[in-house]
């Protein structure tokens, strides 16, 4: 029969041991090295090629006939064209004199030249303000007279930029000032002094004469279209720029039609708000009807960007982030990027260089791990 020996009950002397055993492992503990987090998973950003895309509605017009007029009065010179005959876009179809084409261009002439005096003046006062020998009001006087000049002449242009569209002589402004210095306003005029076929087309009518003085608005020709239709792409005013380069078409399944910008100014459009730019198609089948409201796709020019996995790409306070490892821990680093693509990489077109890794998981976590210090707890 096996003796049952009866336990010790601990005693007032155990009491120290045990507390010694108890402090001496939670020493241990503090002083032990934390096991090192395992690093996040990167990716390297690979440099490549980037061709921004963008839709839009378009309004579709036939060509049919047109009545083609000019915008102010003028005596008629010349007619190039007669009933039947088949012009192609460009061609002159009547030359004329009008007086007031050459007042707006020497308008124009006199608001540029005022502006870059002004902007002269500006420099000689800037600089004089920053020698001390013109006061503060002074300087604040000539800014604001050559922010005066400046509005005066971008006023001019657009004005003298709507009668030249009006006449299908679509041009901008740098070039036209080239054409002043080398040929003179008076040559100018002349050379700008005729009525240009907006499309191909055949003459059908003319309702003018040679030396019959025109008023404003009233008809010189009729010109019908042959192929192809008008398409109006209303867009937002940044877009603008971006669609006068680049490609762009409609597409229905198999059968892409390719749009030519026609130049000209952008209007807008009251009753949407955007901008409304034309084109034209070339084709005789065209598939398009007129009135109908379609969707146009628009390419814009290759540009070099970086490429990064989208999982990298996180937002913050409106900007756009990646996270790249560093000896001292994960840094943000903003960035400008374009849309994802479909094989969800994104392309980073500002901010990152090639070759750089970037973390492809856990970066909003990384990014956000600074909102605990915003976080006050009340008990």
């Amino acid at each position: 029969m096996k003796t049952l020996t009866p336990r010790r009950a601990p005693t007032r002397h155990d009491r120290p041991r045990r507390a010694a055993a108890v402090l001496l492992c939670a020493l241990l503990w503090l002083v032990a090295p934390p096991c090192p987090a395992a690093a996040p998973p990167t990716e390297t950003a690979v440099a490549g090629s980037w061709q921004p895309q963008a839709r839009a509605l378009a309004r579709v017009r036939a060509r049919t006939e047109a009545a083609l007029s000019l915008p102010f009065t003028a005596r008629i010179r010349a007619l190039s064209a007669t009933p039947g005959a088949q012009v192609h876009a460009g061609d002159v179809l009547a030359r004329f004199d009008a007086p007031e084409l050459r007042r707006q261009l020497a308008e124009w002439q006199l608001a540029r030249q005022a502006s870059t005096l002004a902007q002269k003046r500006l420099a000689v006062m800037q600089q004089g303000r920053r020698e001390n020998t013109i006061t503060r009001s002074e300087l604040l006087a000539t800014e604001e007279a050559a922010a005066q000049a400046d509005r005066s002449a971008r006023m001019a242009w657009q004005g003298l930029a709507a009668l030249l569209d009006l006449l299908n002589q679509g041009t901008d402004e740098a070039s036209l000032s080239q054409r002043a210095e080398r040929q003179g306003l008076g040559v100018l005029a002349a050379d700008l002094s005729q009525l240009k076929a907006p499309f191909d087309g055949i003459v059908v009518a003319l309702h003018a004469s040679v030396g019959e003085q025109l008023s404003a608005g009233a008809a010189v020709l009729e010109l019908e279209s042959l192929t192809g239709m008008y398409l109006s792409v209303g867009v937002s005013e940044a877009a603008v720029p971006a669609w006068r380069e680049g490609q762009t078409f409609w597409q229905h399944g198999d059968h892409r039609l390719d749009l030519h910008p026609l130049g000209g100014t952008a209007r807008l459009d009251p009753a949407s708000g955007l901008w409304l730019l034309d084109f034209e198609t070339r084709q005789a089948e065209s598939g398009l009807q007129d009135g109908a409201w379609v969707e146009v796709w628009h390419r814009g020019t290759a540009r070099p960007v970086v490429w990064v996995p989208a999982s990298a790409v996180v937002a913050r306070n409106g900007k756009t982030w990646v996270i790249v490892p560093d000896a001292k821990g994960p840094r943000p680093v903003a960035v400008e990027v374009g849309p994802a693509a479909p094989d969800g990489r994104i392309p980073v077109l500002e901010g990152l260089a090639p070759g750089t890794p970037v973390v492809t998981e856990g970066a909003y976590e990384l990014l956000y791990r600074d909102l605990k210090d915003l976080i006050k707890f009340v008990d």
